[in-house]
């Protein structure tokens, strides 16, 4: 909370103190963190409470809570942190690209699918800029959106809503990927791609037929797992094709699902672009999906009421997305 330049206070010191105590739900462990006594944190709490005239915290709990008023301060001190960084990063951009710093995120398979180039490109045009790439999961990805360690997320589950701004980036098609000792694939020969022809997405168009799902109702499936959204289209192309798939195996990668599919295991839903990181192999045959569940959006996404800082904004047009234009 404190000015850089002169350390004066944005707001009051105790609230700095307050909040702390309200993330670590503990004065000992606020203390801590701060390097100071916990007599020393109960003091400007104290100090905070007596000058609204208020209890924050209720300390008859644990592990500690806060009282309505309570919450009312935490969402006040929210406020004012996000100003300041609000205000910290509009005057760092005053300054030209020879400076500034640019933190993405995306989950394992965009990072070296698409994020690596894509940041390669920036940093030749801006070698000033610091990168920072973050590989994670959805939650994980989300919370770093939201707390600010991470400016742009590039996935495709983070829903719209209150707290994000989306900007469309690309579209990626789901297909299927299917061993090629599996029976129904005899049957099934007008429908099946080249390798070639399922990497580079040239089945798109109406020269290739998707396959009639409901051929493959009594094979086994490999899927993502639950949580992840290839895995909830997955089982809904399923469904409208009339049938629920038999799921051998849940795993956490989709790359992982190529290579168990690969061992003849299952039929796996994977990303057409997935096949840009592997080599053909005749282990595996490749079946379009007509379903509207198979076509999935690539956004960009950034907090929403966060300040856009040129980096931020270069990168966007650099991915030739206009910043001013966010998706509702």
């Amino acid at each position: 909370f404190r000015s850089k330049d002169k350390g004066e206070a944005m707001a009051s010191v105790e609230m700095e103190y307050v909040y702390l105590v309200y993330q670590e739900k503990s004065f000992s462990k606020a203390a801590q963190k701060l390097f100071v006594s916990q007599s020393a944190v109960s003091a400007m709490v104290r100090k905070a409470e007596a000058k609204i005239g208020c209890q924050i915290f209720d300390r008859s709990t644990i592990p500690l809570t806060v009282t309505k008023e309570g919450e009312y301060y935490i969402k006040c001190a929210e406020q004012f942190m996000r100003l300041e960084k609000n205000m910290d990063a509009y005057f760092k951009d005053m300054a030209d690209m020879n400076t500034g710093h640019l933190s993405v995120g995306s989950s394992s398979f965009f990072c070296a699918y698409l994020l690596a180039g894509l940041l390669k490109r920036f940093k030749n045009k801006y070698p000033g800029v610091s990168v920072e790439i973050h590989e994670g999961n959805i939650r994980e990805l989300r919370a770093g959106l939201l707390d600010d360690s991470i400016d742009l997320l590039l996935e495709t589950a983070i829903p719209a809503g209150d707290e994000v701004e989306r900007y469309l980036y690309d579209y990626e098609q789901i297909i299927l990927a299917v061993p090629a000792e599996f029976e129904v694939n005899k049957k099934l020969r007008s429908f099946q791609m080249a390798f070639a022809q399922a990497r580079d997405g040239a089945f798109r168009g109406k020269d290739v037929q998707p396959v009639p799902m409901q051929a493959f109702r009594d094979c086994p499936f490999i899927f993502l797992k639950e949580e992840n959204d290839i895995c909830m289209r997955s089982r809904g192309i399923c469904r409208n094709a009339g049938f629920e798939p038999k799921v051998e195996l849940f795993l956490d990668q989709i790359m992982t699902s190529f290579y168990v599919a690969k061992s003849g295991s299952g039929i796996a839903f994977i990303r057409n672009s997935l096949l840009s990181l592997v080599s053909d192999t005749d282990a595996l045959i490749y079946y379009k999906i007509g379903d509207p569940l198979a076509r999935r959006e690539i956004f960009m996404t950034r907090k929403k009421g966060r300040y856009m800082t040129k980096a931020m904004e270069a990168f966007l047009r650099l991915c030739h997305i206009r910043p001013e234009k966010p998706i509702e």
